[in-house]
């Protein structure tokens, strides 16, 4: 509801009935002037669906029992919610790009002058302001020489501006509007991230959206980012958010949260910083617009979590099923702390991951057969009373993947953990089983509870092998590989997801070998996975497979 429980309005209606509406409940009766609603509404921006109103008061009336005209209601500008960034070096590109963020469904597109390359004329991007909602960015720690000018002109065309916040910014903001302007707040990367005292220090101020961006370096600085909004937003003009991968959940959520936007990077651009999702994503894979501060929420849990195909797989069969939730990725050092908040946060399960699934299955109140067996487990669903169920999925992913490759032989498994655990469950009674890890010890207990036999992690070329299998995080970055040896066996099973493969399994197809990707896995445990976390079976979708972009 809006003002005065007038509902909300939007671009296109037609005005009079709510002006109606809000001066019958308003300016009603002495009682209802008696509450002090001119403090409240005077110039205060009352949010719609996609619009944004004032209050003007003309005749100084409210507050005063005797009406002598109206109350008007006028369209402001918004800065958001979706504001979407052309991180490109070129005029042109960041053009094209804007353009296209618009027709894709951003409600502005931001343009980063700082990011054009020696020689490119900015005035090119200006030029925009006539064409698009416009907002100009530019250096993110002080103006550049002529940036200045530069936000005024653009100014004069109607576009917003960017201005960071820095020592001896003049009072005036060098004369630029308050109303079509940002006043922003980085926080230094090796820095403390003080979010209210940067919020304070903007508000010393006049500007029309204040924007404090923090930076991400675990789970607990996107709790930071929630408190903030908690306490500070809802009125439009504070948007808030954290910088870096393990901020991903603060941009997903913004809006929810309080934020009055969202940035996105536009399409065919690069992230304008760390942990920026880019606007398809913003707006099809987590549908952000449309969460609202209670949506329950699902989430993958890892750590560091650099690449997971996961989102992308659920919050389709969520959509599809008609579910409100959304699965976000959750990288957390610490899964203590990521349970001990999650029910404030209405997430209701976890899918989990290297290296928190042995933590998973102690920290449970009940654990699946399977899960006990591995001694790990990689889904957590929080039960009506205090406390997890655990289960263990990857075993059913391991014997899917592995379906049609025949009978194993002999298998030399990589790693010792969880998922390595999982592999060796799903492959009992099928063949003898060698393990090796960098971790002796491990490797010696997860042989000695498993019936497998240990061989040191130096030793692992001189064992025999017809399938290989990597359950280590090796071969996520870069060009590591845990097995840099000639590959002489019939199969190569890897469980990292990469874009293009990893370069073990890259070796074993250029040798003629039977490669396995960890695509085949992820997506067979995470059908069984969606329905343990939501009760449904997940829906079939054409073509659907395990998202190649990271």
């Amino acid at each position: 509801m809006g003002v005065g429980g007038a509902p909300p309005v939007s671009k296109g209606e037609d005005f009079s009935p709510v002006r109606q509406r809000l001066s019958e409940k308003v300016c009603g009766p002495q009682e209802r002037a008696a509450q002090g609603l001119q403090g409240r509404l005077q110039g205060a921006p009352v949010l719609g669906h996609g619009a944004a109103f004032r209050f003007e008061d003309p005749f100084h009336q409210i507050g005063h029992a005797n009406l002598r005209g109206p109350i008007i209601l006028v369209p402001v500008e918004r800065l958001g919610p979706i504001v979407a960034t052309t991180a490109l070096p070129t005029v042109r590109g960041q053009v094209e790009a804007a353009r296209a963020a618009l027709a894709s469904g951003a409600d502005r597109a931001e343009v980063r002058l700082d990011l054009l390359a020696p020689g490119e004329d900015p005035e090119g991007l200006l030029a925009l302001a006539g064409e698009v909602p416009l907002l100009v960015t530019g250096s993110r720690s002080r103006p550049a020489p002529g940036e200045v000018e530069r936000f005024r002109r653009a100014q004069a065309r109607g576009a917003w501006v960017d201005v960071p916040l820095f020592e001896d910014l003049p009072e005036d903001l060098f004369g630029l509007a308050p109303s079509r302007l940002v006043l922003s707040w980085h926080a230094p990367e090796d820095g403390p991230s003080d979010l209210g005292a940067a919020f304070a220090a903007l508000s010393s101020r006049p500007a029309a959206v204040r924007k404090v961006v923090g930076t991400a370096r675990d789970f607990g600085d996107n709790l930071a980012v929630r408190r903030l909004l908690a306490e500070r937003g809802g009125a439009g003009d504070l948007c808030a958010f954290a910088m870096g991968l393990p901020g991903q959940m603060s941009r997903i959520l913004s809006l929810a949260w309080g934020s009055c936007a969202l940035y996105a990077s536009a399409p065919g651009c690069p992230p304008a910083a760390p942990g920026q999702i880019p606007l398809a994503e913003a707006l099809g894979l987590y549908r952000c617009r449309e969460i609202g501060p209670r949506t329950p929420l699902l989430g993958v849990a890892g750590w560091p979590l650099a690449r997971t195909g996961s989102p992308a797989l659920h919050n389709r069969w969520l959509k599809a099923a008609d579910l409100p939730h959304r699965f976000l990725p959750i990288p957390a050092s610490s899964l203590d702390a990521l349970l001990e908040a999650a029910p404030g946060l209405f997430i209701e399960g976890l899918a989990v991951t290297h290296p928190h699934k042995a933590a998973a299955l102690a920290r449970a109140a009940g654990a699946s057969r399977l899960a006990r067996a591995a001694g790990a487990a990689n889904t957590l669903r929080l039960l009506d009373g205090p406390g997890w169920s655990a289960a263990n999925t990857d075993v059913y992913g391991v014997r899917r993947a592995l379906a049609g490759t025949g009978r194993p032989g002999r298998v030399l498994l990589l790693g010792a953990g969880g998922a390595a655990a999982a592999v060796a469950l799903a492959l009992r009674g099928r063949g003898p089983v060698a393990v090796a890890s960098r971790d002796p010890a491990r490797a010696r207990s997860l042989a000695s509870r498993l019936g497998l036999e240990a061989v040191p992690w130096g030793d692992r070329r001189r064992t025999p092998w017809d399938l290989l299998v990597n359950a280590t995080p090796s071969g996520q970055e870069g060009e590591e590989t845990p097995y840099p040896f000639p590959l002489t066996g019939r199969t190569v099973f890897d469980l990292v997801v990469r874009e293009g493969g990893t370069p073990l399994l890259r070796e074993a197809r250029a040798r003629g070998l039977r490669a396995v990707p960890g695509e085949a896995m992820l997506e067979a445990q995470a059908r069984l996975q969606f329905r343990l976390l939501t009760g449904r079976r997940p829906p079939i979708l054409d073509g659907l497979s395990v998202p190649r972009r990271e």
